[in-house]
């Protein structure tokens, strides 16, 4: 989707100055991320109507975060301007000062950045949580959660399915990105920035370190995923068990995008789990 024709004068507004697309800088199922020219700023444009009916509120909820943390351990995009019903800019719409670097997992090998990654995972637990942050909950419950429909082996979601419904194991309630990645960390010689703060919650310790394990499984392999466990233990000083992984596994279904690769890289990893958590 191209950038909404009013944000550009919304940033000429806000900034007084040039406000050119440079080009798209990625986004997910629910924003686009945009360069403008002389890579001083990044917007950030959500548009998707269905994200927008249930949170009608996640542009100002996210600056509100980067308010929070500007100047804290993490790194984070500064914020610059936010429109929280798109008034102005046509969509909800944030606009950040653009941060050196490029996403870690296009840029550099998992072991350049694989311990600066759980260290950073270890600082945003310690951020103090405020009164108005989101409490975490699951994007699948897991009492209506049914083996997708592209299953190549229905049985092994039913055993990951019985396994979430359990009870979960304890863990400390702490502040998590919801979102936290390769592909979400800024690199240049180290890290600059942790963006998409979206989804940040109140939650389980370990689902940061879940969220980050998956991902690493599906884009590189399961034994840097578990390396990523070790540096996360070490850093956070916890232990991270495999039931927080069969949960995101399961969180993944609803918005998955159905792929030959992509579905047998989910279900050997989601098979090396149950393994482990047996």
């Amino acid at each position: 989707m191209a950038l909404h024709p009013d944000t550009i004068a919304w940033v000429r507004t806000v900034c007084a100055s040039e406000a050119v697309v440079a080009g798209p800088l990625g986004g997910g199922v629910t924003s686009e991320v945009y360069a403008l020219a002389g890579n001083r700023f990044v917007v950030k444009q959500v548009s998707n109507e269905r994200w927008l009916q249930e949170r009608p509120d996640v542009v100002a909820y996210e600056a509100r975060i980067l308010e929070q943390l500007a100047g804290s351990s993490v790194p984070v995009p500064r914020l610059v301007a936010v429109d929280p019903d798109g008034t102005g800019a046509g969509f909800p719409t944030l606009l950040m000062a653009a941060a050196a670097g490029a996403p870690a997992g296009d840029v550099a090998a998992p072991s350049m950045w694989m311990d600066e990654m759980a260290s950073t995972s270890a600082a945003i637990l310690e951020l103090p949580i405020p009164g108005w942050l989101r409490t975490f909950e699951r994007y699948q419950a897991a009492e209506t959660a049914r083996a997708p429909a592209w299953a190549s082996d229905p049985g092994l979601w039913k055993a990951a399915i019985d396994v979430v419904r359990e009870p979960a194991p304890a863990a400390q309630v702490r502040f998590v990105h919801r979102d936290y990645h390769p592909w979400n960390v800024l690199w240049m010689d180290g890290i600059t920035a942790v963006v998409d703060w979206s989804q940040a919650a109140a939650g389980p310790a370990p689902m940061d370190a879940a969220h980050c394990r998956a991902n690493l499984a599906l884009r590189f392999d399961i034994e840097t995923a578990e390396a990523y466990r070790e540096a996360w233990e070490a850093a956070s000083g916890m232990e991270h068990r495999p039931y927080w992984d069969i949960v995101t596994c399961i969180d993944f279904t609803p918005d998955w995008r159905p792929s030959v690769g992509g579905n047998r890289r989910l279900e050997v990893w989601l098979r090396f789990l149950l393994g482990r958590a047996g």
